[in-house]
């Protein structure tokens, strides 16, 4: 009895095993701690402190304030807690405990700017590895010694092996190495890596794991423990949406955040992308934020809403939340305590667990009720649907039909009564021409034959069937699935006709670009072999150096494009950062090999300023309109190809130039739409320039004049 009625106010926190009650709200970064506790650091930009913040199981808190002090990175290992603090541009490694009684400082630099990226790792008692940008240093307190160990190390790839051996990856002339560094003196190249944008190294289950991470995918190396390369494969989402983590004690798995349908899922997919479990989210959790591991527990944080799952993706807990668009730019942390948990961006939020008896009971309920209430409304709606007459009957269907649909609606002597908008245009009519007539009197333009014959045979057949069939409107050839439906009295008697359409143009379009997604991720693997059998060849000469050089670049170059066709099959979404305008243009015309055009000159004109856009993306765009360029003067003898990016105040400018044959007013007007090319190709290059421009809410302006050359301009708003 007293159950009932929490039942009936059940919402889907209560479906869990685990209920959150937040408990209250810290400003500052959080970090766990040793010995079930964690800590909250406050750097205050204001009044030059930073305070320092531990909290028991019991959520009791004690604090240290330090003045004209700023916490970069902290690391605790036992009851000893290590910081890494700025001062005065001066960089200490502090050491004190949770009840801050000890208190130790060691100067380690005099010249620590604020933009300094600043880390640090334990190795043994009193020994530790720092980081600053590209330098990696040994510290021994109990000696006072610092030991540079190089000066090219990659950020977030150190890797503690014991606590006298470590790994680390180095950069050099362009290669990555993989290192091994035994008792802080002794180094070993292991490995040679690809180039990628960052890396991540761990071991998990006893395995390697070298993840290689790119604009919008990773390329994952898996190895035993002496280095025997047991897998390796790609992942097409960004870093912060996957993880690879332990399934049992000898599996490993991919764990990942997916996109489909307007609605995102998590999925655990073993190496070949077999899916083992997937949880699908309702479709009003949006912005996935990271996904992390922790206890065998799997945590998934979004913008609006926080997951748990246990490693078999089986939820654990769900808590609605709001992080706001200003904390979005905050990196994210969590702690996922038996007793509570806690995240942080900007502002820390703790909450406390409790466990959630009677979870079965809500989760089946609702189950239940989201059930019965769909059916209870559905047998509503065919009961109304039978009582209704049949004219408010077709009139509903009219109104749910999408603006890319047709409908007529004839009587039984097959007189028009009633239409759409759709069908409007296609039968070239507006609402001033009056219905009521026999349909040959609006079919009279030609395109509109196939419409007719199907109402024919329709009135002939008397029956209910579909077909396929092509008209063209708005200037493009449109296939539909057309239905035909004979409406009847319950007697059998004739009483009208009705003929709708579903465009599925765009849906066979998009069918195209995932063949084509799928053609070119089973062509990665050749190239990705092709590259390093290219760079695993001994240079006899230095011309034979430059030339494997050129091979590797131009590998490296067309890996690119067939990742290109995979994100036009694949890739929805827009991944947004500050990026240099200038730095960008150079970087495209780097990746042309000028002996490959000597009758062409390169000239860059663009102005040095800052915007956010998907870098990735729009310099696929420039780069495949610049290939057109070049294609237009290959028979040219003085080509010249100008890229320029200047801006407003309200829109930035790409611009490629180029003084080629031009192009004709019929390819000018219809370079723009799908598969459309003028030179035998598939027509994806213009696809991608055209994806990622609408992605980013611009617009591409083709100005030519045939003969005397080509300028494309990519209009991209600032804001």
């Amino acid at each position: 009895m007293l159950l009932l009625p929490s039942i009936l106010h059940a919402n889907t926190e209560d479906n869990y095993p685990i209920i959150l009650e937040k408990k209250q709200t810290n400003p500052g970064k959080i970090y766990n701690l040793t010995g079930d506790r964690f800590i909250i650091v406050k750097n205050n930009w204001l009044d030059k402190t930073t305070t320092l913040s531990v909290f028991n199981t019991e959520l009791q808190k004690k604090s240290l304030v330090l003045n004209n002090t700023e916490i970069r990175d902290l690391y605790s290992k036992d009851t000893i807690i290590a910081a890494i603090a700025t001062s005065k541009r001066r960089a200490f490694l502090t050491r004190f405990d949770s009840h801050f009684s000890v208190n130790k400082l060691f100067l380690l630099d005099t010249n620590t700017d604020v933009n300094d990226e600043l880390k640090i790792q334990q190795t043994s008692l009193d020994k530790y590895i720092i980081s600053k940008n590209n330098e990696l240093f040994y510290f021994d307190t109990k000696r006072k010694l610092k030991q540079t160990l190089t000066t090219k190390f990659i950020d977030n790839s150190f890797l503690k092996i014991s606590d006298n051996k470590f790994y680390y990856l180095r950069s050099s002339e362009n290669v990555t190495y993989l290192i091994e560094n035994i008792k802080h003196k002794y180094e070993k190249e292991l490995l040679r890596i690809e180039p990628a944008n960052s890396y991540s190294i761990s071991i998990k289950n006893s395995k390697l794991i070298i993840e290689c991470h790119y604009e919008s995918n990773s390329h994952i190396l898996i190895y035993t423990k002496s280095l025997k390369l047991l897998s390796e494969f790609w992942v097409d989402v960004i870093n912060e949406d996957y993880l690879i983590e332990p399934i049992n004690n000898k599996d490993l798995g991919v764990y990942s955040i997916s996109y489909y349908e307007d609605k995102y899922s998590v999925t655990l997919t073993d190496f070949n992308f077999n899916v083992i479990q997937e949880f699908e989210l309702p479709n009003y959790i949006i912005s996935p934020l990271g996904i992390f591991y922790d206890k065998d527990n799997i945590t998934v944080v979004f913008q609006n809403a926080i997951y748990n799952f246990d490693n078999s993706l089986n939820v654990v807990f769900y808590k609605p939340i709001s992080i706001t668009t200003s904390e979005l730019n905050s990196k994210i942390s969590i702690i996922n305590h038996k007793d509570f948990f806690a995240y942080s961006t900007i502002d820390a939020s703790i909450y406390t667990k409790s466990k959630n008896t009677f979870w079965q009971v809500y989760y089946y309920y609702n189950s239940f009720i989201n059930y019965i209430i769909p059916l209870f409304l559905l047998i509503i709606i065919l009961v109304i649907y039978y009582l209704y007459s049949k004219k408010k009957e077709l009139n509903a269907t009219l109104l749910e039909l999408s603006d890319n649909d047709f409908i007529f609606v004839f009587n039984k002597k097959g007189d028009l009564i009633n239409i759409n908008k759709t069908a409007m245009k296609i039968i070239e009519i507006d609402s001033s021409v009056p219905l009521g007539r026999f349909f040959k009197y609006y079919c009279i333009s030609e395109h509109t034959a196939e419409l007719f014959e199907i109402f024919e045979k329709m009135r002939v057949l008397k029956e209910s069937f579909q077909q396929k069939i092509h008209i063209y409107h708005n200037d493009e050839l449109h296939e539909y699935i057309c239905s035909a439906v004979t409406k009847r009295r319950v007697t059998g008697s004739v009483v009208g006709y009705l003929l709708s359409g579903t465009d599925i143009t765009e849906e066979l379009r998009q069918q195209k670009l995932n063949n084509f997604a799928q053609l070119a991720h089973d062509m990665q693997t050749n190239l990705s072999t092709l590259k390093l059998n290219a760079e695993e060849l001994e240079a006899s000469s230095e011309a034979s150096e430059n030339k494997k050089n050129k091979i590797i670049k131009q590998i490296n170059i067309l890996n690119q494009k067939v990742r290109d066709i995979v994100t036009v099959g694949r890739s929805s979404s827009v991944h947004k950062a500050k990026h240099n305008a200038k730095i960008l243009i150079a970087e495209v015309i780097e990746e042309f090999d000028f002996e490959f055009y000597p009758n062409v000159t390169f000239v860059d004109e663009s102005n040095d300023f800052e915007l956010y856009v998907d870098k990735q993306k729009l310099s696929r765009a420039i780069r495949n309109a610049t290939e057109n360029s070049l294609k237009s003067m290959k028979d040219s003898d003085s080509g010249r190809l100008i890229l320029r990016a200047h801006k407003n105040t309200k829109y930035a400018y790409f611009e490629v130039q180029d003084n080629g044959r031009g192009m004709s007013k019929e390819v000018k007007d219809n370079m723009l739409k799908p598969y459309f090319t003028s030179a035998g190709g598939t027509g994806l290059g213009t696809m991608i320039m055209r994806n990622a421009i609408e992605q980013h809410g611009g617009e591409i302006i083709v100005e030519s004049e045939e003969g005397k050359g080509t300028k494309i301009s990519f209009k991209i708003p600032l804001s």
